[in-house]
């Protein structure tokens, strides 16, 4: 029998759900995140204050892991 999560079995006559991607970056927040943050990045440059390499690191990981 097929290992499903949390210890549950399927036999073989039930189906599987299938594994179907979330598309992410379809998403309001991919999108606004997408279009404001190199403005607001550059704003703080701008006003001589820089993000901290952790915060930057982040959206630029996120933005790089759903290619729009």
């Amino acid at each position: 029998m097929l290992q499903l999560p949390a210890g549950r079995e399927a036999s073989h006559g039930e189906r599987v759900p299938r594994y179907e991607r979330h598309r992410p970056e379809q998403n309001l927040l991919y999108q606004l995140v997408e279009e404001y943050y190199p403005a607001f990045e550059a704003q703080w440059a701008a006003e001589g204050r820089v993000l901290p390499d952790y915060v930057r690191q982040e959206f630029d990981e996120y933005l790089k892991k759903w290619p729009s």
